[in-house]
């Protein structure tokens, strides 16, 4: 029996498709033959949708009455209203009706507010099992509210499964908000009997469905690339990371040639491969890894060109291959194509794809599409030219500095890798640091990058010793270092899991939000470049300081408004040792209501804290 299953992440923003989701939808997909499908963002929003969708596809089963006339079926009549249809059924505003025209009066109109009335019930269209990603605890209540409105569409006898990084670090905290009645899954897909199954598949060694990807409207910023393992797990057991708890086994070898094989061979080339591996360089199969990758087209200066996207898109519908999917993605193919042809050719395109029913993807079918291909296909290939392009490789979650040798980083040296990238976690772990960043120099590394932990045991004086030596490495080696300062947050502390409100030992809340002020302006990273580097962070470690507790709207405009910036500053250093401790007090708590500044027994410190008071519209 064919099931209908559902993939859900919450509607958090993302740079990286989930991976675990995309693997469930290949072996729900291809092995079990089930109909899958994903969906990322409002759930009130899918649920109008399938309401809608079900009415476009129920005459035939009766579901609702609808007697067009001319035997025209409600898609072809009233698709090209799709979204004036959905925001009906979602919020019930007549107004969206009165926009369609011909629908007033009709038999469609009576049956539009059932399905109001269906969605208002929660009535929705149900799958048989239902699996929800989760990813970091911060999007806690997110997450949390996506489980619970994701029981709406079960089926009755159907399963609901949780996984990802929140559910396998705190799975009872978990559990106990979204009742019994859900199936947490803690760690990896790396079992047979996960999820229930009773076959013998592993889910986690299965190539990952990117067909899903085109089925949202959501756009993950590394799409473009192949996603894998060439290993599992990390030899270390460091505090701050939880790697130790989602992949506890280290597995030094993941044979990665045939997953991206196949990719290639169902969804095209990838200009990337981003590789999530924890500690590769902890295998002692490293250099197979190595020669794995090169065969697959990433050695040195190895470049490829990028695969058709509508041949593709047409040979997947052929086959049957996720044709919702490919439905959605031929439309916007049609769309780009459009805005590339000379008026008067763009002209009889889109009046040929209007005679068609295709101009939306809810009103065409997969048989129209292969029918249109004698005229699509001629036009991709003239206005579509695809040139050679490079591969990089990115190992993303960080190398370990602490195992690099001049032998393995010779090896590196042989991929077409960008970035390269090094954790520094510690400043006490400067000389192992810059010996690997020596090390790349040496053999022909020139991009860079690498995590810059604070807000752990760290004082903000090593956060900013850390960036500063990047900024000397690359002056004197002529590389390219970019750092990005990642904040530590202690994800299994039922104080911390739901927020970001940790707070390290040497830190403050005023630190915090004047390292995030800086880093917002330069948008997450740290480049190359000493006089970027001191506008930002100070020329030294006393204007530093200066920025740590200068109010947050002179750090984000200082270099607009100098004079105030500097007025801050000479006031600043005008209080005495007891005035300068007792406005610190204040500051540290980075709240600066009347109130607050009123707690100030000095009236030298009140006058200093109304700097506090200019907004960033001020």
């Amino acid at each position: 029996m064919r099931r209908r299953v559902l993939l859900i992440e919450p509607n958090y923003k993302n740079k990286y498709p989930p991976l675990n989701l995309m693997k469930l939808s290949w072996y729900f997909r291809q092995i079990c033959g089930d109909d899958v499908r994903f969906f990322k963002g409002d759930l009130r929003q899918f649920a109008a949708q399938l309401l809608i969708e079900e009415f476009f596809n129920s005459n035939e089963n009766g579901i609702l009455k609808f007697e067009p006339e001319n035997n025209s079926n409600p898609a072809e009549l009233f698709g090209a209203h799709y979204e004036n249809l959905v925001n009906f059924i979602k919020v019930g505003k007549h107004f969206y009706l009165d926009a369609i025209p011909n629908l007033r009066g009709t038999s469609f109109e009576d049956s539009l507010f059932e399905l109001r009335r269906r969605f208002k019930r929660g009535d929705y269209p149900k799958f048989d099992i239902i699996c929800v990603n989760s990813l970091f605890t911060f999007y806690w209540a997110k997450t949390i509210d996506t489980i619970n409105f994701a029981k709406k569409f079960l089926a009755d006898g159907g399963q609901i499964f949780v996984g990802g990084i929140a559910a396998t670090l705190v799975p009872d905290e978990m559990q106990a908000e979204i009742g019994e009645n859900v199936k947490i899954h803690i760690g990896l897909l790396d079992k047979p009997t996960d999820l229930n199954k009773s076959d013998e598949v592993i889910i986690d060694e299965l190539p990952p469905d990117y067909s899903i990807l085109e089925e949202i409207d959501y756009k993950y910023p590394a799409r473009n690339a192949y996603f894998g393992y060439t290993t599992r797990g990390c030899i270390r057991r460091c505090s701050f990371c939880a790697v130790s708890t989602l992949e506890p086994l280290y597995k030094d070898y993941v044979n990665i040639k045939a997953q991206l094989q196949i990719t290639e061979n169902f969804f095209g080339k990838k200009q990337n491969l981003l590789l999530m591996d924890n500690n590769v360089l902890a295998s002692e199969k490293f250099s197979q890894i190595v020669e794995d990758i090169k065969n697959c087209g990433f050695g040195k200066d190895s470049t490829y060109i990028l695969s058709d996207e509508y041949d593709l898109s047409i040979k997947n519908l052929r086959a049957g291959f996720n044709d919702r999917a490919y439905i959605k993605k031929i439309i916007c193919l049609y769309e780009e194509l459009e805005k590339k042809l000379p008026e008067i050719e763009a002209g009889k395109f889109y009046l040929a794809r209007e005679k068609n029913f295709l101009l939306h993807f809810i009103t065409a079918t997969k048989e129209k599409i292969l029918e249109f291909d004698s005229m699509a296909r001629p036009l991709f290939q003239k206005y579509f030219k695809q040139g050679k392009r490079t591969h990089y490789v990115d190992f993303n979650q960080g190398l370990d500095a602490r195992l690099v040798t001049e032998e393995n980083m010779a090896k590196l040296a042989e991929l077409n890798i960008r970035p390269l990238r090094i954790a520094f976690d510690h400043y006490e772990q400067k000389e192992i640091y810059e010996k690997s960043i020596r090390l790349a120099a040496k053999f022909g590394i020139r991009h860079m990058s690498n995590y810059v932990l604070y807000n752990f045991h760290d004082k903000p004086d090593e956060l900013y010793l850390r960036l500063k030596l990047n900024i000397e490495l690359c002056e004197e080696l002529g590389v390219a270092i970019y750092s990005f300062p990642m904040k530590y947050h202690p994800i299994k502390d039922p104080k911390y899991f739901r927020n970001r409100d940790y707070l390290g030992e040497h830190w403050n809340k005023k630190f915090i939000r004047a390292i995030q002020a800086i880093i917002n302006s330069t948008k997450g990273k740290i480049g190359r470049g000493r006089s970027f580097f001191e506008k930002a962070f100070g020329k030294n470690l006393e204007e530093f300081h200066d920025l740590l507790w200068m109010p947050e709207a002179m750090i984000i405009y200082r270099l607009k408004h100098e004079k105030l910036a500097e007025e801050w500053r000479k006031f600043f250093h005008s209080l005495n040792k007891l005035e300068v401790e007792e406005a610190k007090k204040i500051i540290a708590q980075n709240k600066f209501t009347d109130a607050d500044i009123s707690k100030a027994e000095s009236e030298m410190v009140r006058q200093f804290l109304k700097f506090y008071k200019i907004t960033r519209t001020d």
